[in-house]
């Protein structure tokens, strides 16, 4: 009988450690109205080159991310933008940071953009304010997010805009 009731209180034990856990780091992803409020620039454009270095006073990497801008959906900045995001690698030192934005060079994107207090643009949200541009191979639409036809994903910002009372 003892046998019995130890495994009656360890059962709801091994269960509940088995159960996936939400980590403290872990954030809610964010709508496309949410980092439209927060962002001072969304652009459409094709990363030109990306350059990692260290910040001024050598404590951190981070990579400059250059922008050739298609078009502004939110703002305006010019036909070429410079953006920086955390980490990256200078002379075989390399930093790397979870929820930060990853560009390759010639990548066609959207990007939710704000100013830093050093007045330097940074991705709004994180990983979440980056949306890769592919082109659908049945469409040949542009899509963002494996399925969304680029124009609808920049009508829904607008939207959100109007909404807002930003446009």
């Amino acid at each position: 009988m003892k046998n019995v009731h130890s495994c009656l209180l360890i059962a709801p034990l091994v269960v509940g450690l088995a159960l996936p856990v939400p980590s403290a780091g872990q954030s809610k992803q964010a709508s496309a109205a949410e980092l439209t409020k927060r962002a001072e620039l969304v652009a459409v454009g094709r990363v030109a080159a990306t350059k990692s270095e260290w910040n001024e006073t050598r404590s951190s990497i981070r990579t400059r991310v250059t922008l050739s801008v298609d078009e502004y959906v939110k703002g305006s900045a010019g036909k070429s933008l410079d953006v920086f995001v955390p980490g990256g690698e200078v002379d075989g030192v390399g930093e790397l940071y979870s929820h930060t934005p990853r560009f390759s060079k010639d990548e066609d994107v959207v990007v939710f953009l704000e100013k830093d207090k050093k007045n330097r643009y940074r991705v709004s949200g994180g990983d979440q304010g980056k949306y890769a541009v592919k082109t659908d191979k049945k469409s040949g639409k542009r899509i963002v997010s494996e399925y969304w036809p680029l124009e609808d994903f920049k009508g829904q910002i607008k939207r959100s805009m109007r909404a807002q009372g930003q446009q």
